[in-house]
């Protein structure tokens, strides 16, 4: 199971090299330059841009739907241990549930992720005051981000496509124009099964923040009318000896938690709803688990650069497949139908939500509503509040400098017992 290795700490940056190798490879295992399904959605009310859903196959057989709007990965067929194919992401069908929905869902998060504390942060000594969406925190950018906005297609095969956003200088208070690039892709893996990769790069003109990720909600149960009680069930582990307590406000405190003794330690596979609803603090503040995990070091030390703190672990073999080579950051596993999801990521932190403030949202796929508690989420990321917490890696991006960081979602090839104690040894 995952052990305690080692503890976090705010880690010295160095050049970077890992990365642009990384991407070479990808490009290398790609198949050759085509076309993938694209259909039109709609247009975006905010902005009057056409919308696209765009539909992205691996050679196994599992199929990422992904709208233009927000960058939002909209479903993810995988099989399950009888080679049934079944959505696991939640999620809306049309535009129009998209625009009007309130949490997030699927949805790319920029610029700063998370909460910051009283909507103000400095650079230096120039203060930049933000408008507040969430109490009197600016929440995942402000109330008009990344995910209200029509990202244009850069490039695309049928495995993969990327998208980008053109962020203003003041966009939300924040300073600076930001570009900002993301990939998704489908990646074949060992053992026949796929893997999900997302990475983001961002440039800026101004010193500025930056913290991305993805907001996607999980259920690997499938869409289906119990989705709160098969949440619950969900085996979970996380590798990491430590949390980030928060004060009634969600605002991290800024200390590291030790997780023994507490309903915060995943490093044994638990399932979610075993402690929920433990006599808790954080779990009361929170209403569930709403926390950054801060995950542990990975062998090598420190990865330079901005953006992604930690080497990835993953690395493409010979016959075209990506090998894992570390132990993964987290992993979820649902035993009724043998699916499970590994986590690999360069990010310092895995922010595990449950779902807390779901249940106001529009109908959900097929006719599903999106109760309370329908899913999960695994978010790659810097911590909370990190513009406010010197403590915490840095999130400040200058000019001529690139924000990178990578995420992969690795689904391994089903089993009856759900794959997770086997995927939860050390690599």
């Amino acid at each position: 199971c995952i052990s305690a290795r080692c503890s976090v700490a705010p880690r010295t940056v160095r050049p970077r090299a890992a990365l642009p190798a990384l991407c070479a490879q990808l490009r290398m295992a790609a198949p050759p330059a085509a076309a993938p399904s694209v259909e039109p959605w709609g247009v975006c009310q905010r902005d009057g841009k056409e919308v696209q859903l765009i539909t992205l196959t691996s050679d196994a057989g599992s199929q990422l739907k992904v709208c233009t709007y927000g960058a939002t990965l909209v479903s993810l067929l995988v099989p399950d241990a009888l080679g049934r194919l079944d959505d696991i992401l939640l999620g809306f069908d049309n535009l129009k549930d998209y625009e009007e929905h309130t949490t997030y869902i699927g949805c790319a998060v920029g610029r700063v992720c998370s909460r910051i504390a009283n909507s103000e942060f400095h650079i230096g000594s120039e203060v930049y005051r933000l408008p507040a969406n969430n109490g009197i925190a600016c929440h995942h950018g402000g109330p008009v981000a990344f995910n209200s906005y029509t990202w244009d297609v850069v490039e695309s095969t049928p495995t993969s496509v990327k998208l980008r956003h053109v962020s203003p200088h003041l966009d939300q208070g924040f300073p600076g124009k930001l570009t900002t690039i993301v990939e998704y892709a489908l990646l074949p893996t060992d053992g026949g099964g796929d893997a999900l990769s997302f990475s983001f790069n961002a440039v800026t003109d101004r010193n500025t923040v930056v913290n991305l990720t993805n907001h996607l909600y999980f259920n690997l149960a499938g869409i289906r009318g119990d989705m709160p009680q098969t949440m619950r069930d969900h085996v979970v582990a996380i590798a990491a000896d430590s949390f980030i307590p928060t004060d009634e406000f969600n605002i991290p405190l800024g200390e590291y938690r030790d997780v023994t003794g507490t309903p915060f330690d995943f490093r044994s596979p638990t399932k979610i709803g075993a402690r929920i609803e433990a006599d808790d603090d954080q779990l009361k503040i929170a209403a569930g688990y709403d926390h950054n995990y801060a995950l542990r070091d990975t062998h090598g030390g420190a990865r330079g650069g901005r953006g992604g703190t930690r080497h990835l672990g993953l690395e493409l073999a010979s016959d075209g497949r990506w090998t894992r080579k570390r132990e993964a950051d987290a992993i979820a596993s649902d035993r009724t139908t043998g699916r499970s999801v590994e986590v690999y990521t360069e990010e310092p932190a895995v922010h595990f939500y449950s779902g807390n403030y779901l249940g106001n949202d529009p109908m959900g796929k097929g006719g599903v509503p999106i109760e309370r508690r329908a899913g999960f989420c695994f978010e790659a990321q810097h911590f909370t509040n990190s513009p406010n917490q010197p403590a915490f890696p840095s999130v400040v991006l200058e000019p001529g400098e690139r924000w990178e960081t990578r995420t992969v979602f690795w689904f391994p090839k089903p089993s009856a017992a759900g794959g997770l104690l086997s995927s939860c040894c050390c690599r």
